[in-house]
């Protein structure tokens, strides 16, 4: 009987003994490496944990705005009126057809104009492209239409609000007057004429009116004045504004913190405590 051949691997018995050879000193080599590392893998140091940064808080100043808002008038509508519901168009211009003489005109038989067609007068200049021609104008329209009555709807403000005012949050205005009060009373605290020997009823007479330049940190940053006429009350003036340099306006309240402005309008008076 013949027995079926054993199939060979696929792999020599040489090629396997260098593939243990070769795992037994991959496996060497790391044992040495630990060792010349510390002799001991527990004894690695540690990785240092680097500590979180903690948040720092930014305060953000604001900074002064010229025009600060006014506060809005409102209003009701009149029960007494209908509402506005169609506004009319104005009416288109019209003009009368006439002949204007020209120097770009044709000399074909069609560029001559009908015989019921005036002829314009030597001073008179041609209406505009988009004028509607007619034969002729019985009333003439004017260029100008009067201005439209306000609407009958009701509108956005308050009662205690100004025409011009265009803030409508009460709260808001209410605040901005307080703001200035405080920067007011701020400059005023340190102004004081002495040596002026001026009456009470002279005293009335003058004023410096200031023009202050505010930094985005609300330091005075540079100023101007109009004169008032008297050296005492000018000098008392620029004496309060140079003490101001370097120390920072009050702060703006918190709820509205765009209430500030970059440049102030004062206006420096005499008072019975301030002047001698």
């Amino acid at each position: 009987m013949i027995s079926a051949a054993r199939p060979s691997g696929d792999f020599s018995k040489k090629e396997i003994g260098l593939a243990i050879l070769f795992a037994l000193a991959v496996q060497a080599g790391a044992v040495l490496s630990l060792r010349s590392a510390g002799g001991n893998p527990s004894s690695l140091m540690p990785a240092t944990e680097i500590e979180p940064i903690a948040p720092t808080a930014v305060k953000v100043i604001p900074v002064f705005d010229t025009g600060a808002p006014l506060l809005k008038l409102g209003g009701k509508p009149d029960p007494t009126r209908l509402p506005d519901r169609f506004i009319p168009q104005a009416p288109k211009p019209r003009a009368e057809e006439k002949a204007f003489v020209s120097t770009k005109a044709g000399k074909s038989e069609e560029d001559i104009p009908p015989k019921d067609v005036k002829l314009a007068e030597p001073n008179e200049t041609p209406p505009p492209p988009d004028t509607e021609l007619t034969k002729q104008v019985d009333t003439p329209i004017a260029s100008e239409t009067p201005p439209a009555p306000p609407a009958n709807v009701a509108e956005e403000g308050h009662q205690d609000g100004v025409p011009g005012g265009t803030e409508t949050d009460p709260l808001k205005a209410r605040a901005v007057d307080l703001y200035r009060a405080r920067i007011v009373s701020w400059f005023s605290r340190r102004f004081r004429v002495s040596g002026s020997g001026l009456s009470a009823d002279d005293f009335a007479k003058f004023k410096v009116n200031a023009t202050v330049e505010l930094s985005s940190d609300r330091m005075v940053q540079s100023y101007s004045i109009t004169p008032s006429g008297n050296s005492a009350f000018d000098a008392a003036a620029r004496a309060a504004l140079e003490s101001a340099k370097g120390a920072p306006l009050p702060p703006p309240p918190e709820n509205y913190p765009d209430v500030v402005q970059r440049t102030i309008h004062l206006t420096f008076v005499c008072k019975e405590d301030r002047c001698d």
